[in-house]
């Protein structure tokens, strides 16, 4: 509550007037003082919503340390970077060397294939040259039969 005070002529020098003056200042701050008491009293209780919000923040206080003491917290993105690095190099030799094996064993796969399909080959030019053979030695022997006979006759 605010109270303008007016400015009063020049003071004069009756004592009388002066205590007045006095009088009047005082029941003016009496009276501020009761109205500031009524307007506290008025005033709405806060404490059980701060006990609230006090405890809140206690549990958010809990939490937030109990974040702060986990593992992934303490790494920093110049850590994950090396990390991640150095696992792409790890799982990238893994790779290099699977890959390696596979093209060795399709190496080794093809060879056996290539022989069979060279086996293979070789047994049909054989039964080839045998049949030949076979049919050369028959006509030749059909022949000789011939001419012996003619010759006998």
């Amino acid at each position: 509550m605010t109270v303008k005070r007016t400015r009063s002529p020049a003071p004069s020098n009756n004592a009388a007037e002066a205590f007045d003056e006095l009088r009047k200042e005082v029941s003016l701050l009496h009276a501020a003082i009761e109205g500031l008491t009524a307007a506290k009293d008025k005033l709405p209780d806060y404490s059980p919503t701060l006990r609230k919000i006090e405890a809140r923040l206690d549990n958010i206080d809990q939490h937030v340390e109990s974040i702060r003491d986990k593992p992934a917290m303490r790494l920093t993105p110049l850590t994950l970077a090396a990390e991640s690095h150095e696992a792409s190099r790890a799982y990238g030799a893994e790779d290099r060397k699977s890959v390696g094996e596979a093209r060795a064993e399709l190496a080794r796969s093809l060879g056996r294939v290539e022989g069979m399909i060279k086996q293979r080959r070789s047994t049909h030019e054989q039964d080839w040259w045998v049949t030949w053979a076979g049919t050369g030695g028959l006509l030749l022997g059909a022949f000789l039969t011939l001419v012996s006979i003619a010759a006998w006759t």
